[in-house]
């Protein structure tokens, strides 16, 4: 068995492999070269996007027959949420595998960056014990799947399962893109942590404390390369699963009302869903604030900022004033990944809660 850290980079090499057969990173990896672009590669990850764009709007209509074939009696609010539910799996899997299809060198530059990162520093067992949990709540999100190919798969026609099996796979993809972010920010939080500690350990010698500069400096950059890749597929995910819980709240609440029944796939659904979403946002939540915290630190040190010149560093106003950049996770311009943002869907959440509820009371009092 290998040790816990070793574990860990196995469980980031297992989602770089994910990546490579699911064609989120259309180049090749090898442990002594890191990632490259070739040709065949981007040409073969080209054709599938062209191919998953074409049989789109079969698959989805083949997909929306299931509930016509199956013994499940489904209201038409349920199939019409169903099929946007899908719609909007098979729209955000399209726009990934083009963004990074688009982006394929600066998505090599981003692997190369995180590679060398985690030279340095390994995941700790809260990390890979954090990235396996999330690993396996994916791996039971696709097994629930298999009772209703157990009950459906023999009198099915072959073209709806293979509609079913592309809906599970553009499905699993964005599961698989929002488990290589967060991957990729418990290495982010590692190295912060490392600098920190470092920082502590090493703060009387002056030599020390500029490599422990450069090594922030390369580290933001990292993150800089991070957020300029990644920015778009989080934006599509955040926004895409957010409506999708939306959705499957308000077709819960018809489901009840109507059939008097709790429908567990579409709690399930929403309760793996937001615990995905949720673990992303954290993550990024305190990557900000230990980067905070470490700067924070520099400064208790009398580290000056390189904005800073040499008459502003020795004037007596206390250098805790001085504006010193922060990293920040934002997205396209509208919003910064944070706790704040998601106290924001919460509560605009509970808002359509309230909503649903109100219409849903005057509706069985009717």
């Amino acid at each position: 068995m290998p040790s816990l850290p070793h574990f860990g980079a196995l469980c980031l090499l297992l989602l770089l492999r994910l990546w490579q057969t699911l064609g989120l990173a259309p180049l090749s990896f090898s442990c002594g070269r890191g990632a490259r672009c070739r040709r065949p590669i981007t040409a073969s990850a080209a054709l599938q996007w062209l191919g998953l764009l074409a049989l789109s709007p079969l698959l989805l209509r083949e997909s929306v027959a299931l509930y016509a074939t199956t013994n499940v009696k489904h209201s038409t609010l349920f199939r019409r949420i169903a099929l946007a539910t899908m719609a909007g799996d098979v729209g955000i899997s399209l726009a990934l595998l083009g963004a990074h299809i688009w982006q394929r060198q600066r998505l090599a530059q981003l692997l190369n960056g995180l590679v060398r990162l985690h030279r340095r520093t390994r995941l700790s067992w809260t990390a890979t014990f954090l990235l396996c949990c999330k690993l396996l709540l994916s791996l039971y999100e696709l097994l629930c799947n298999v009772p209703f190919l157990q009950q459906n798969a023999a009198r099915l026609p072959w073209l709806q399962l293979l509609a079913y099996g592309v809906q599970l796979y553009v499905q699993h993809m964005s599961s698989v893109f929002g488990n290589g972010v967060f991957g990729a920010l418990l290495l982010v939080l590692a190295c912060i942590q490392q600098l920190e500690l470092q920082w502590q350990q090493l703060a009387e010698e002056p030599g020390q404390q500029e490599r422990l500069l450069r090594r922030e400096r390369r580290l933001l950059l990292v993150c800089e390369n991070f957020i300029r890749v990644f920015q778009l597929g989080i934006f599509l995910l955040v926004i895409g699963n957010f409506i999708n819980i939306l959705a499957n709240m308000y077709a819960y609440m018809s489901y009840f009302v109507e059939q008097h029944g709790v429908p567990l796939t579409i709690s399930n659904y929403c309760l793996i869903v937001a615990v995905q979403l949720y673990a992303m946002i954290l993550a990024t939540h305190l990557c900000q604030l230990r980067h905070t915290r470490l700067r924070r630190r520099c400064l208790e040190l009398c580290y000056v900022p390189q904005e800073l010149t040499q008459e502003q560093a020795m004037r007596p106003t206390p250098l805790l004033m001085w504006p010193v950049d922060g990293l920040k996770f934002s997205i396209l311009g509208l919003f910064n990944l944070d706790n704040a943002f998601w106290l924001f869907l919460v509560s605009y959440a509970v808002n359509f809660i309230v909503i649903i509820l109100q219409f849903t009371v005057e509706h069985s009092k009717r």
